[in-house]
């Protein structure tokens, strides 16, 4: 029977990885867009749009700091 799903190779990875930073850094740009958009025609500032936007930004510099050190500590642990 064929495997419905294959295990990703590294190259694979690399890309899908790639892909979704461009997709996340559209995503944040057009969240800040819209919100300066909004502010300048309605003379509203969108808070909780806003807000989103900077805990996404967060969330995923957060996570990407915390998986880049520990891989590289894992790393640096199979030297030794």
């Amino acid at each position: 029977m064929k495997k419905i799903i294959k295990k990703a190779d590294e190259m694979e990875m690399e890309i899908n990885m790639k892909a979704a930073r461009f997709a996340f850094g559209f995503l944040e740009i057009a969240i800040m867009g819209y919100c300066i958009a909004e502010k300048i025609t309605t003379g509203e500032f969108p808070t909780p749009i806003f807000i989103f936007g900077i805990l996404g930004m967060l969330i995923f510099n957060g996570i990407k700091l915390y998986e880049t050190r520990r891989m590289t500590e894992m790393a640096d642990e199979d030297e030794e």
